[in-house]
């Protein structure tokens, strides 16, 4: 039986999350949050701060989610605020 990797709030990004990250995509900001471990801060996929190291970053389904673990929203890429979206 397989199991949905989306049932935790804090997930390792799939191969696509990380490229949506990587090349900053617009078209999957708000299906998806990206979370930086070291700075305990909370994206989009098209944020245009520095890229974070792989291996620092960790995925949620909503912000509200990112703050719950302890994130809070970027300042650069307003991840809270729908209305930019």
């Amino acid at each position: 039986m397989q199991t949905d990797r989306r049932s935790t709030t804090e997930l390792t990004p799939t191969e696509a999350e990380w490229q949506a990250i990587r090349s900053r995509d617009t078209f999957v900001d708000g299906q998806f949050f990206y979370g930086v471990l070291s700075t305990r801060i909370v994206c989009r996929p098209s944020c245009a701060a520095r890229p974070a190291r792989p291996e620092n970053v960790v995925c949620h389904h909503t912000v509200e989610q990112a703050r719950v673990a302890g994130f809070r929203p970027c300042l650069r890429c307003r991840p809270d605020r729908p209305e930019t979206w």
